[in-house]
């Protein structure tokens, strides 16, 4: 940061200050018992007529040449002295001063030395009655010898304390320039303002009031780095700052800061940023002269490039190099597709970071292509948008392209819901895509439009937009569920976006309801598995590794791989049994049977056995070899297709067996 910034805002504000204090101390027309007058000798006749001006109205009573009036304070100090190169006294007790020049000293520094201030104009006059008066033609106020007023017209009055012009007004100093329409000078409450149109340009500055980072400039320097050594455009330009206002800006000195305020349709320009706003107002260290801070107020939209940021207040720290943007309904960042809204947000200009202690939302976009499944959700739509809203806070980091969220998260993703308390989200090192989430704490995930589960409950879930996969864990097992139709569980359950499939891994469990049925313990279904349970999407297929095991009402099935397989109203209507395979009915007298391959028509309430070479039945103290078992559990009844061969079952045969 360099230690000048904004140095040529505080010369006019300090020097402004000190004509105040000039005006207050010096009142023409009071006399005094320290006013001194040294007067030359009296003009001749051709010249009084000269500067006789009344039109035959009035008449010179009287003339001083080169006068000299000093004032002096209570202790003795000359404070104000006023010259003028001929003063003469009209008939109406009106003074007319040919080439007026006011000095006013300034003790209140004492260790740089007396310091002035000059103010000059080609004519003036005052009334001696009422002590009101102005200075006209050229005036110019030197607040040091590189930074001056200009106007044509200044008009003092007395009895409301104001020093003002309706002329245009020039305020010229090393940097900087500020034009506007005409000014004026509150003499008891030590405020100056420009009335109207005011515009001021400055040289390039570091550390100026624009809290957007430079797009291609670096955006901290040495404090040692001097004003005059400007931000640089590509062509080797200074890159300058520009401000404008339709209304008033005004001066303001208070014992920690030095103020500056601009008023109604205010734009500051720098480069590629801007900045609107109703009131923009800048404080100045009175000691260093540097920026200390800025805040735009009132309809603020703020733009560099692709950033954008809308609010009712911008508060700018110089200090500590954020910005704080707020607003009562929703303040709003835009950076590329990335959209941020809170009531407030504090942006870091250094380091990118934007930290917001409300709620607030969060959108942006995936590098999905069209066509392609969605986290959390089954369209083939080709919306890509995310969205993320908040109860506590938010934390992004630029540099890492992290954001960070906590308590009452909601993401949304076409149409599904993720709820948690924790997020953690990463963003395409180019752009603000994003790229993966990792989200903890009630997780609660809700497809609104449903195939095998219609919302999942786990610890936590990840994402990752390249490999198109959503990882849901929990201790002791996450839970699919549609609810009260079908309930899966397991440790781990990834959610395949690109073939809208679904993996469970580890031992777990499914239960399935039948809807269409009262009499529920005839047609739930309950699965379990040692491996894992895999949902094809295409063929409407679940299918159970090791050691699975199925039930339905009082039947009991096992084998190494189960399919199920669905209707269109997302129910398992046909099971398949595969490799070492055991059914056993109850309501089949306890019938048994073994084989390598079983279908079951739940419809129908019909399985299937085959084997082998062949597959074994075992009833009532007997089993059988045949080609086909048939076990119709709806009309109770077991048959057989193939030459059977019968054998009577003992007790030893059944405990070796």
């Amino acid at each position: 940061m360099t230690i000048r910034r904004y140095i040529f805002i505080g010369i006019p504000v300090a020097c402004i200050i000190a004509v105040i204090v000039s005006i207050i101390l010096y009142q023409p027309g009071r006399q005094t018992k320290n006013r001194k007058e040294i007067t030359s000798p009296t003009k001749s006749a051709l010249e009084l007529k000269q500067l006789d001006n009344t039109g035959g109205k009035d008449s010179v009573t009287q003339t001083v040449g080169g006068l000299t009036m000093p004032s002096y304070d209570e202790s003795g100090k000359e404070v104000v002295v006023m010259r003028g190169e001929n003063t003469i006294l009209m008939s109406d007790n009106t003074y007319k001063i040919i080439s007026p020049e006011i000095e006013v000293m300034d003790y209140s520094n004492s260790e740089n030395g007396t310091q002035s201030v000059l103010i000059k104009s080609e004519s003036g006059e005052m009334d001696s009655t009422t002590n009101e008066g102005y200075l006209s033609d050229n005036v110019v106020i030197h607040f040091d010898p590189e930074t001056q007023l200009n106007t044509e017209y200044l008009r003092y009055s007395p009895e409301k304390k104001f020093v003002y012009t309706d002329d245009p007004v020039t305020i010229n100093g090393k940097g900087i320039k500020i034009i506007g329409l005409g000014c004026e000078i509150d003499l008891v409450n030590k405020k100056m303002w420009i009335k109207k149109d005011a515009e001021m340009e400055m040289d390039g500055v570091k550390n100026d009031l624009f809290f957007l980072s430079g797009e291609n400039n670096q955006s901290v320097e040495e404090n040692s780095t001097p004003l005059n050594e400007t931000e640089t455009t590509k062509e080797g330009i200074p890159e300058k700052t520009f401000i404008r206002s339709s209304g008033q800006l005004l001066f303001d000195r208070q014992s920690d800061a030095k103020i500056m305020t601009f008023n109604d349709n205010v734009e500051a320009r720098k480069g590629s940023s801007t900045v609107f706003s109703d009131k923009l107002t800048i404080f100045l260290d009175p000691q260093t002269k540097q920026t200390k801070q800025a805040i735009a107020s009132g309809n603020v939209l703020a733009s560099q490039g692709t950033k954008i940021a809308k609010g009712s207040f911008l508060t700018w720290d110089v200090n500590t190099q954020c910005a704080i943007l707020e607003d009562s309904q929703n303040a709003e960042f835009v950076k590329e597709d990335l959209n941020i809204n809170a009531q407030k947000m504090i942006l870091y200009k250094d380091t990118g970071k934007i930290d917001i202690p409300s709620p607030g939302s969060l959108k942006t976009k995936t590098n999905e292509k069209s066509g392609r499944k969605k986290a959390f959700g089954k369209s083939n739509t080709a919306d890509n948008n995310i969205n993320v809203k908040w109860e506590g806070k938010m934390n992004f980091l630029d540099d890492t392209r992290e954001a960070f969220f906590e308590k009452g998260i909601e993401v949304k993703k076409d149409d599904s819901l993720l709820y948690c308390d924790k997020l953690n989200v990463t963003f395409n090192e180019n752009d603000y895509n994003l790229q993966s989430m990792k989200a903890a704490q009630k997780i609660h995930i809700v497809d609104k439009k449903g195939s095998l589960y219609s919302e999942a409950v786990g610890d936590q879930v990840t994402w990752n937009a390249k490999n198109m996969v959503t990882v849901l864990t929990g201790k002791p097992f996450a839970m699919l569920r549609e609810g009260n139709k079908r309930q899966i569980l397991a440790p781990k359950i990834l959610f395949y976006e690109n073939s809208n499939n679904v993996l469970c891994e580890g031992s777990g469990t499914l239960y399935e309801r039948r809807s269409d049925n009262k009499d529920a313990q005839d047609t739930d279904m309950k699965a379990i598995w040692s491996k894992k349970m895999q949902y094809n999407n295409t063929l409407k297929k679940i299918s159970f590794y090791e050691g699975v095991q199925v039930t339905r009402s009082e039947q009991k099935l096992y084998g190494d791989q189960i399919d199920a397989y669905m209707n269109e109203n997302q129910e398992i209507n046909k099971i398949i049994s595969i490799g070492n395979v055991y059914f056993y009915s109850k309501a089949l007298n306890g019938s048994e049977g073994f084989g390598s391959l079983l279908t079951w028509d739940l419809i129908k309430n019909l399985a299937l056995l085959t084997g082998n070479p062949k597959a074994e039945l075992r009833k009532e103290g007997s089993r059988t070899f045949s080609q086909k078992v048939y076990f119709d559990i709806a009309q109770k009844r077991v048959s057989w297709e193939g030459r059977p061969h019968w054998q009577l079952i003992s007790k030893e045969t059944t405990d070796t067996n």
